[in-house]
């Protein structure tokens, strides 16, 4: 896609975003990416690493929690210093200005709520947080991941009933958290306008999402740098860095 026609693209989508008032966004790692948290699926990712892999599910936390938290070590310190990125601050100002229906994300970094929205959705929950394994306690977890990193720490305990403590994020072998994904349902089922950024939109069940937007006759716009499968189907797509998009909506906005 040459720079005319990202240009021209980008302007459809403003122009559908300016019409619409109940805006369902799907956020996937590209949002992330951005803000410099890792991409876990994408070459040379976490996930690439079958040893990794196994350590991160939920049958491996429970067999060896503070290996988990061990090789967790890189991710807690990329998310503890990213920053939201313009993309999220975008999503932001749609809020404010009452056009959000619903921010639905697959990340886990915790950026949409980080930056001030409050409409979210997060299929795969947020390592910002976490709960007792045993009591319902519940813990903010950012100076836990600073103390396992500076080795003070192998894993975080329970100060009520000295359990570990699990973030909450959905490990492999665990079900989507229910409420987040009937969120996300009942908001797509009534949104206006799907607006799909930075995701690939092959991980299911959220790739089904833009498929039930279509049902409703919702418009979708797809901003991602790679092409996706839905992309035939989308009303706009747009091939460019999520920060250059959201620049040029933010600016359209206030004019």
């Amino acid at each position: 896609m040459g720079a005319m026609e990202i240009e021209e693209q980008t302007g459809k989508a403003i122009d559908l975003i300016k019409k619409s008032n109940r805006i369902v966004s799907l956020s996937g790692a590209g949002i992330s990416t951005e803000a410099g948290v890792p991409d876990f699926r994408g070459p040379g990712g976490m996930w690439d690493d079958p040893t990794l892999l196994q350590q991160m599910t939920a049958s491996g936390f429970r067999r060896n929690p503070e290996g988990f938290y061990r090789a967790s070590t890189n991710l807690f310190s990329t998310i503890s210093s990213a920053e939201p990125t313009l993309a999220h601050q975008m999503l932001v100002r749609l809020e404010q200005l009452g056009k959000i229906e619903g921010i639905v994300t697959q990340n886990i970094d915790g950026l949409h709520r980080a930056a001030g929205s409050t409409k979210v959705f997060e299929l795969h929950g947020t390592y910002r947080t976490g709960h007792c394994t045993k009591c319902p306690a519940g813990y903010q977890m950012m100076d836990f991941y600073r103390a396992i990193e500076e080795g003070r720490l192998q894993a975080p305990h329970c100060t009520a009933c000295n359990a570990v403590i699990k973030p909450d994020v959905v490990l492999f072998e665990d079900l989507l958290p229910v409420d987040a994904w009937q969120g996300a349902v009942d908001a797509v089922n009534n949104c206006d306008l799907m607006l799909v950024l930075g995701s690939s939109l092959v991980v299911y069940p959220a790739a089904e999402l833009p498929m039930m937007a279509i049902a409703s006759d919702a418009p979708l716009v797809i901003v991602n740098l790679e092409a996706t499968a839905f992309d035939s189907m989308a009303t706009v797509t747009v091939q460019s860095p999520l920060g250059d998009f959201a620049q040029a909506t933010l600016t359209a906005l206030e004019s």
